[in-house]
C-alpha cells in the first residue's frame, strides 16, 4: 500500500497511523509526545487543524518559536546548524516564550545580552543572530512590523592573541596520544575545520585525493596526495582496525560510528592532558 504523505511538518508514520511528534513545549501544553491523527493523510490533515489551537497558542513568542522550529530549521541544510539552532532555541524560549512579540522591546534583548554576556559571550552573539532571524521570519508571516532584534549590538569577541609556534606544535606532537597525533597531522596538512574532518567520508578520499566541499565556504576542491597525507590516512585506518572497525567515515569510534562533538572533545582532551603531563615529566 503507498502512503499519501499529508504535507504536514512533524508529522510520521507511527504504528498503524499519521502522529504528530511535540516538541517539549507542546508535550508539556498537552501531555503527550506524539498525537494520533489518523490512517489516511485527509484525516490527519483534518484531525491537525483541530490540535493546531492547543499545539500553537496564540499567547506569546511560543508560537513563533514553534512554527520556526518545525518549518525552518528542520530546511537548514547542515546538521550542525539544525542541532545549535535547537540548542539555541532553548535558551531563547526559556525568556521570551510567553512575551507577546509586540511587547518585547530593543532594551529587552539588550538585557537578555547582558545576562547571557556573563556566561558566554560568544553563545550570546549565535542566540542574538538566531533571534534575528526568527523576527525576520515573523515579519514574513505577517506575525510583526518591526524587528526588535535589528539594532542589538553583539559582543565585540577579543581576538586570539597569537597563535601556536612550530616549535610548541612539534613538541606538542611529541607527547600527545598516537590519535591525537595523527587528527593534529592532518588537520595542519589540509587545513580544513573540526567539522569537515570529523565528516570526512571514505568515498572522498581518490585517487587524485581528498575531495571535499567545505562546510563553511560550500565550495568543492580537491587536496591532492603526498607520500605523509597516504600515510597518515592508512594510519588512521589501521588504528580504527585494531580498535574496532572501520566505518564510512576516516575518524570513527569502535563500533564504526562518526564521532559527534563530544566524544571527540573526550579524547582530544584526553591526548592534551596526556602531553602537558609527559611534557612537564620530560623537563624536569
Amino acid at each position: 500500500m503507498t502512503l499519501e504523505n499529508p504535507g504536514i511538518p512533524r508529522v510520521y508514520w507511527k504504528s498503524g497511523a499519521w502522529r504528530y511528534k511535540c516538541n517539549a513545549r507542546q508535550k508539556a501544553l498537552v501531555g503527550k509526545s506524539w498525537i494520533r491523527l489518523g490512517e489516511t493523510a485527509k484525516e490527519a490533515q483534518v484531525a491537525y487543524e483541530q490540535w493546531q489551537e492547543r499545539l500553537f497558542p496564540k499567547a506569546g513568542m511560543g508560537c513563533i518559536f514553534d512554527r520556526y522550529e518545525a518549518e525552518i530549521i528542520p530546511a537548514k541544510p547542515a546538521e550542525a546548524t539544525r542541532r545549535s539552532n535547537l540548542q539555541e532555541l532553548k535558551k531563547l524560549r526559556s525568556v521570551f516564550a510567553e512575551c507577546e512579540p509586540s511587547d518585547i522591546t530593543v532594551h529587552d534583548i539588550y538585557r537578555y545580552m547582558d545576562a547571557r554576556g556573563v556566561q558566554s559571550k560568544t553563545q550570546a552573539n549565535h542566540e542574538l543572530a538566531l533571534l534575528k532571524h526568527i523576527f525576520r521570519y515573523a515579519q514574513r508571516w505577517g506575525i510583526v512590523e518591526h524587528n526588535p532584534a535589528d539594532p542589538v549590538t553583539k559582543f565585540k569577541l577579543k581576538p586570539r592573541d597569537r597563535y601556536i609556534t612550530h616549535a610548541e606544535f612539534s613538541r606538542f606532537l611529541k607527547f600527545t596520544s598516537p590519535w591525537v597525533r595523527r587528527y593534529a597531522l592532518l588537520k595542519y596538512k589540509t587545513g580544513l575545520r573540526q567539522r569537515d574532518l570529523l565528516t570526512l567520508r571514505l568515498d572522498q578520499l581518490t585517487p587524485d585525493g581528498i575531495v571535499l566541499r567545505s562546510s563553511k565556504a560550500g565550495k568543492q576542491a580537491v587536496i591532492p596526495w603526498d607520500d605523509e597525507l597516504r600515510r597518515l590516512v592508512q594510519e588512521i585506518k589501521a588504528d580504527n582496525l585494531g580498535r574496532g572497525k572501520q566505518g564510512p567515515t576516516l575518524f570513527c569510534k569502535r563500533d564504526g560510528m562518526p564521532y559527534n562533538k563530544d566524544k571527540f572533545h573526550s579524547r582530544w582532551q584526553y591526548g592534551m592532558r596526556k602531553a602537558m603531563h609527559e611534557g612537564q615529566v620530560y623537563r624536569t
